[in-house]
């Protein structure tokens, strides 16, 4: 599709992402809480784990001074569940929208952005709710906000490249679903969310989680909510050239292989 059809088709993304985010927690009884509750609850496991049994200190946020696990979880937590959460309910949406392709010319791309911008309005959400927590906590986070919208522009490029690309891919092969949720649990694990970088012991196992597509935004991410600090510029470049070449390599699959959607649904 070109850039022409996708415009002409931007109230169908806009329709698309409404139903997103009206049926995403239909009939439950908590409603949009559970978008709040599913971190924290992490967050309280983790904390019990860091703290009570390893036994390790809080990292200590420079400049910050800040010296609260919970908040440096969260601080790496949410950006990374925006990516896995989009990646993971984007798989399976070409195949869930199977019968409007049939009937229906549009840039097949809208189904994937649609799911990414509903959960980045529950990302907006919940760094509402954290700014508000560092606040609580004497840090004053809000100057830090505009940079962190920089980050999260790039987030959402790397997003939708991974998203595109598997989403595609999905449709001729369905183990990628299975193969995800493997991938997910590697890169959480291997990204510094639940542990400290230079607490590791090994300079190779270091760089693989401080520079890895997932372990460097999540380290941006802390860097300026949690240390209030701009990450370098080695950072911000690494973190580019992730998003750029993912958006470009899942948006040339995507187009490659969408013109076999209906035929192979």
């Amino acid at each position: 599709m070109s850039l022409r059809t996708a415009v002409a088709h931007r109230n169908l993304l806009y329709l698309l992402s409404l139903k997103e985010l009206r049926t995403r927690y239909r009939k439950s009884v908590l409603g949009w809480a559970w978008s709040l509750l599913n971190p924290l609850s992490q967050m309280v496991i983790f904390t019990v784990v860091f703290l009570y049994i390893f036994l390790r200190e809080p990292p200590i946020g420079d400049p910050s001074g800040l010296e609260v696990f919970p908040l440096y979880f969260l601080a790496g937590m949410l950006p990374f569940q925006y990516f896995s959460i989009s990646v993971t309910a984007s798989i399976g949406s070409v195949q869930e929208g199977s019968n409007l392709i049939k009937k229906v010319a549009f840039p097949h791309e809208h189904l994937v952005l649609s799911i990414v911008i509903a959960q980045f309005a529950t990302l907006l959400i919940e760094l509402l709710v954290l700014s508000v927590a560092f606040l609580i906590f004497g840090h004053m986070v809000l100057p830090w906000l505009a940079p962190m919208m920089l980050l999260l522009v790039l987030i959402t490029m790397f997003t939708i490249g991974v998203a595109l690309l598997l989403s595609a891919a999905n449709v001729f092969f369905h183990d990628i679903n299975y193969l995800w949720t493997i991938v997910a649990q590697l890169l959480f694990y291997s990204s510094p969310i639940i542990f400290v970088t230079e607490e590791i012991p090994f300079a190779w196992l270091r760089l693989i989680t401080s520079l890895g597509p997932t372990g460097s935004f999540v380290r941006a991410s802390q860097e300026i909510l949690y240390d209030g600090q701009w990450p370098s510029i080695e950072r911000w470049a690494l973190v580019a050239m992730y998003s750029i070449t993912s958006l470009l390599a899942g948006a040339w699959v995507f187009n490659r292989l969408s013109p076999r959607f209906a035929e192979e649904l």
